[in-house]
């Protein structure tokens, strides 16, 4: 028989993404908030600039979250 598929023998299947792309970029501005913030406190050195790992801390564990799809890597 015949090698060749017509068009109407093609399965069409549609997978939703996880990806939350808000999500991502939520992640990535509270790392980039929180690197500049730890970049500043290493300038002067005050105590409460140190409170920006908090927000680094936070967006990187957003980034493993299934938020931002990481079984579809």
């Amino acid at each position: 028989m015949s090698e060749y598929r017509s068009e109407g023998d093609s399965v069409h299947t549609s997978v939703g993404s996880s990806v939350s792309i808000p999500f991502l970029v939520l992640a990535a501005v509270l790392i980039g908030l929180g690197l500049a913030g730890m970049a500043y406190w290493l300038v002067t050195f005050q105590w409460l600039y140190f409170a920006s790992v908090i927000p680094t801390v936070l967006g990187g564990y957003m980034l493993f979250t299934r938020g931002t799809g990481p079984d579809r890597a």
